[in-house]
């Protein structure tokens, strides 16, 4: 995962999917904005991050040896 980078979020609640772009980069956390909405996921396992907002869940996931 990199700065800028357009990803597909998918809302595990509602299996809606929306394009957001990677803002922020630290550590095991990555903030992704989805219009004016930020995103704040974990790394929950390799090419996975998972958050949560407004009490529904988002992923998104990359490739399994994606480790940024």
């Amino acid at each position: 995962m990199r700065l800028d980078q357009s990803v597909t979020v998918t809302c595990t609640d509602t299996d809606k999917e929306m394009t957001g772009t990677v803002v922020r980069l630290r550590g095991d956390f990555v903030d992704v904005a989805v219009g004016s909405l930020i995103l704040n996921l974990k790394r929950a396992k390799p090419g996975l991050w998972v958050g949560q907002q407004a009490g529904m869940e988002f992923v998104v996931r990359g490739p399994a040896g994606d480790d940024r």
